[in-house]
């Protein structure tokens, strides 16, 4: 089953989103803007970033909790613990490692299809 972070770190991925932001020529915004209207692009460009921050949210919220029902037990073993420990860091650290939402939105936007599902 794939992942929402999984999809969007695909996406990021094809799509060449750089880490961090660098600067976009205002044309390019402009020929993805109806009538010149670059209030619009700018609009959907958030609109479709918080679509993508709640969605990874929401993921991340689902594995906290799975990983919540593991804690009781872990806290009896120490190996337990140790690998419960282990698994949250690796979760946090696949989080961190996709660009921003913004980011992902923009180059969406820019250079490739908005994309709906994964």
């Amino acid at each position: 089953m794939s992942t929402r972070r999984e999809y969007y770190k695909s996406l990021a991925d094809q799509l060449g989103v750089p880490q961090e932001l660098e600067a976009i020529p205002i044309s390019l915004l402009l020929q993805r803007a109806p009538k010149g209207n670059i209030y619009q692009v700018v609009s959907e460009m958030s609109r479709r970033a918080e679509t993508i921050l709640d969605e990874l949210t929401q993921e991340l919220r689902q594995k906290l909790q799975e990983l919540d029902t593991y804690e009781d037990a872990a806290l009896r073993d120490e190996e337990a613990s140790r690998e419960l420990q282990r698994e949250i860091r690796q979760w946090v650290e696949m989080y961190r490692g996709l660009p921003k939402p913004t980011l992902i939105a923009l180059w969406e936007k820019l250079y490739g299809q908005e994309a709906t599902g994964g």
